[in-house]
């Protein structure tokens, strides 16, 4: 991909859940990975919180989850 593509602007959505188990996380092993506690990380997929993650963290979670629209992660 060269410089000059644009590239759209992904919004966080509140599917924060489903993309958890498809990266085959626990919600233990999401909030260590993303440094917040295990609490903090059930609000987030809480359908009726306004608390989601920020754009960077919602990027991270569709890498993982192999569902991000132009990166894919690969291993070394």
């Amino acid at each position: 991909m060269n410089r000059n593509t644009y590239m759209s602007f992904i919004p966080v959505q509140t599917n924060i859940k489903e993309l958890r188990i498809a990266a085959n996380l626990t919600q233990a092993q999401a909030s260590e990975r993303f440094g917040f506690s295990l609490r903090s990380w059930q609000l987030r997929e809480a359908k009726d919180t306004k608390s989601l993650l920020s754009q960077a963290e919602y990027e991270l979670l569709l890498l993982f989850a192999d569902k991000h629209p132009y990166y894919k992660l690969h291993s070394r």
